[in-house]
């Protein structure tokens, strides 16, 4: 009796110790090889080995440059490795999916491979930037699906011991992967003034109006992301007043030809230091 008690120790702690291994192969098996997600992130400063297990990937544009965001989603396996390719699928979950094919993603293949010698493969998902989601989230869920040679691996995840806790709780189907994405955009730390301007004020401070065209012009000629405008550290006062003379000298020249440019309210463009004054909801009217 005392000798079972010993052996279901040590199988207990050997299974712990599986679980917390660098391949994460998370959960007990038994039956049919089959496949599951298993996408890790966390915070840059943790232990990579031990991010949790996420149902979901969040995607936001407007911190990224470029029109395309890829996504990396690992497939891990169940049973044995084998010395030969082997086919999984991935679909999409009409369902639970707003994203729309050829706008917000780029189709892809569903059937993928995992390579020979190998117990997991990454799938790649491209997303695309579109106005869609500079006003609404979209969301593109996928679903693997039985194969010949792959079954559904784990249906159902948890907590495991050894793992953090993953984002939006422990529990969640480990057959389905959600990503979010949107372009949503606010006035950032280090926009000044920090003013949310009303129709019929009068523009002022150094960069005037925050607006997404200026921001985008600001972000193409300076080749910024979102986070660079987060803190004094990325944005001293000195870049801020580099960029405030160059769009001086940018917007001047344009409006100078009598081709300014025009925010989506038609008035001109307005940096501190113009020749003219800019009031929001008022167009520009070219002089006759």
């Amino acid at each position: 009796m005392v000798m079972k008690k010993i052996l279901y120790v040590l199988a207990l702690a050997w299974l712990v110790c599986g679980v917390a291994s660098c391949e994460k192969e998370v959960k007990d098996y038994d039956g049919r090889e089959g496949v599951y997600f298993y996408v890790q992130y966390g915070p840059e400063w943790g232990d990579t080995t031990i991010w949790a297990s996420q149902s979901f990937t969040p995607v936001e544009f407007v911190k990224s440059t470029g029109d395309y965001h890829d996504v990396k989603l690992r497939v891990m396996t169940t049973g044995r490795i084998k010395g030969y390719d082997r086919t999984f699928r991935v679909v999409v979950d009409k369902d639970s999916t707003t994203a729309v094919e050829g706008v917000n993603y780029d189709p892809f293949d569903e059937f993928q491979v995992v390579k020979a010698g190998s117990h997991y493969a990454d799938l790649v998902i491209r997303l695309k930037r579109d106005e869609s989601i500079q006003t609404e989230e979209r969301v593109l869920t996928l679903k693997l699906e039985p194969t010949e040679d792959f079954g559904i691996g784990i249906n159902w995840w948890g907590e495991v011991p050894g793992l953090w806790s993953s984002t939006g709780g422990n529990d969640f189907d480990a057959s389905m992967h959600k990503i979010t994405m949107n372009d949503f955009l606010v006035r950032p730390a280090r926009w000044i003034p920090a003013i949310d301007y009303e129709p019929g004020q009068t523009e002022g401070g150094l960069w005037g109006a925050f607006t997404r065209k200026k921001y985008d012009l600001i972000c193409e000629k300076f080749n910024l992301t979102y986070d660079d405008f987060a803190s004094e550290v990325t944005m001293p006062n000195a870049k801020r007043t580099m960029i405030k003379n160059y769009f001086v000298n940018y917007l001047q020249e344009l409006y100078d030809k009598g081709t300014p440019v025009l925010e989506e309210d038609g008035r001109a463009m307005w940096f501190m230091g113009v020749s003219w004054k800019s009031i929001v909801g008022q167009p520009w009217i070219p002089a006759e």
